[in-house]
C-alpha cells in the first residue's frame, strides 16, 4: 500500500518566494501535505530567474526547492487577489509568509486578516532578523545573515579574509526551523484546537547552528578566530595535501593517534613528547601538521586512504560535487531523484532528495510546478469565480 505521509490532509498556503519559506513548504509537502505555491503573475518566484534559465522559466534554486508542490497565480497587490487568497486560506491549516515585516499587513493578509477566515491556522512568518526587535526593518538575505550572524568571521583561512559558508546556511536553517515549529504547532493543534502564530528568525537559526561557538564563547570569554579546516580543540584535524588531492583527517583521541604512528611513515612522530596527548598536540601543532603533511605529500590519496582505512583512522577525499553526485552511498539511498521540468517537456533533472524520506510519502515526486500551472485546478477547487491568469 501506499504511504501518504503524516501529513496527508493538511493544506498549506505558501506565499513565499525565494528560499528560505520555499525549503519550508517543500518539506511539508515531502511530508504529504497539500502545498499551493503563490506566485506573481507573469513574473513568479523570483527565483525563476536567478541564474542562467536552465529549464525555461526556472533557475536551479526553483528547481531545488519547490517539489511536491502546485502553483497558483495571484496578484496580492489586487483585492481581486486578496480575495481568493483569503479564500484559498479559509480551506487551509498552514499559512506561510516570507515578506519583510510589515508587507502582509498592507496585503490585508497578516496573521488576524487569515485568522478571521480560519481561526485555528498555524500561521508561519520567516524574516532575516524576525518580526520585533531593532533589526526588524532590515532587508535580509542569506549573505547579510551570515555575516552580521557571525558565521563568516569564523569562516577561511586563519590569516585571510572572512568567507561566507558555499551553501546558504541561514536561509536553510530559517527554512527548516520553520518547519520544525510548524509541525510543533500542528500536533498543539490536535490537541487544543487551537492554531498558533510562528514568527521564525534567520538570525535566530543562524545563532542555534552556531551553539558550539557561543557555549565555547561564554566559558572562555574569548571571541572565536577562523582556524580553516582546522579544529580549535583537536590536531591533527583538518585537511592535508597528498602527491595527488587533498584529503581530511581526523585523529580525535589518543587511541587514533597511537593507530597513525604505528604506520611506519608515522612511526617518528610515536617517540616526540610535544605530541604525547591530545593537549600537546593542540598546543604544538605549528610543528605536528607540517610534520604529517610531509609525509602524506609523498604518495597519492588512495594510499593512504587505504592505510588509514585499515588502521580505523577517519579520513576522506574532499569530493568534488561531481564526485558527491556519483557517490554509491547516496545512489543505494535514493537521495538524488529526478524531476521533470519544464512540465511535460521529458526534460530530467537530478535533485537533492530527502533525508527524512522514512517519513515522506510513498510514490512519485511532484515535479516543481511551472508558474501559475495550476491555477484553474486550485480556484476551481474553491468555486472561485475569479478568472484564472497565467
Amino acid at each position: 500500500m501506499s504511504r501518504p505521509g503524516p501529513l496527508a490532509g493538511i493544506r498549506v498556503l505558501d506565499t513565499t518566494r525565494a528560499l528560505a519559506g520555499p525549503l519550508c513548504t517543500m518539506v511539508l509537502g515531502d511530508l504529504g501535505a497539500d502545498v499551493i505555491k503563490v506566485e506573481v503573475p507573469g513574473a513568479g518566484d523570483e527565483t525563476r530567474y536567478w541564474g542562467p534559465p536552465f529549464a525555461g522559466d526556472a533557475g536551479p534554486t526553483l528547481i531545488g526547492y519547490n517539489r511536491n508542490k502546485r502553483s497558483v497565480a495571484l496578484d496580492l497587490r489586487t483585492e481581486e487577489g486578496r480575495a481568493a487568497c483569503l479564500a484559498l486560506a479559509r480551506t487551509c491549516d498552514v499559512f506561510v509568509e516570507n515578506f519583510r515585516p510589515g508587507t502582509v499587513r498592507r496585503f490585508g493578509l497578516d496573521y488576524e486578516a487569515v485568522r478571521a477566515v480560519r481561526p485555528d491556522i498555524v500561521y508561519c512568518s520567516i524574516s532575516g532578523y524576525g518580526q520585533t526587535g531593532p533589526m526588524a526593518s532590515r532587508p535580509a538575505v542569506d549573505l547579510m545573515v551570515q555575516a552580521v550572524g557571525g558565521l563568516m568571521a569564523q569562516t577561511g583561512e586563519p590569516e585571510g579574509r572572512p568567507v561566507k559558508a558555499a551553501a546558504p546556511v541561514a536561509d536553510t536553517m530559517g527554512g527548516l526551523s520553520a518547519a520544525i515549529a510548524i509541525l510543533g504547532a500542528l500536533m498543539e493543534r490536535g490537541r487544543t484546537g487551537e492554531g498558533r502564530y510562528l514568527d521564525i528568525s534567520m538570525l535566530d537559526g543562524l545563532v542555534a547552528l552556531m551553539g558550539q561557538s557561543v557555549a565555547a564563547y561564554g566559558m572562555s570569554g574569548g571571541a572565536p578566530r577562523r582556524w580553516g579546516n582546522a579544529h580549535p580543540l583537536m590536531a591533527p584535524y583538518e585537511s592535508f595535501r597528498t602527491a595527488d588531492r587533498e584529503i581530511v583527517v581526523a585523529v580525535t583521541n589518543d587511541k587514533t593517534w597511537a593507530s597513525l604512528v604505528a604506520l611506519p611513515e608515522f612511526a617518528p612522530l610515536a617517540a616526540d613528547p610535544r605530541y604525547a596527548d591530545q593537549p600537546s598536540r593542540n598546543r604544538n601543532r605549528a610543528a605536528l601538521v607540517p610534520a604529517i603533511e610531509a609525509v602524506l605529500t609523498t604518495r597519492p590519496a588512495a594510499h593512504w586512504l587505504a592505510a588509514f582505512d585499515a588502521a580505523g583512522i577517519p579520513a576522506e577525499p574532499i569530493n568534488t560535487l561531481p564526485e558527491v553526485l556519483a557517490l554509491p552511498q547516496l545512489l543505494e539511498r535514493d537521495m538524488l531523484p529526478e524531476v521533470e521540468y519544464p512540465p511535460g517537456s521529458g526534460n530530467r533533472i537530478r535533485i537533492a532528495g530527502m533525508p527524512w524520506r522514512a517519513v515522506a510519502r510513498d510514490g512519485p515526486v511532484r515535479s516543481p510546478p511551472g508558474l501559475g500551472q495550476h491555477t484553474a485546478e486550485i480556484l476551481a477547487e474553491i468555486g472561485s469565480a475569479i478568472a484564472p491568469k497565467a
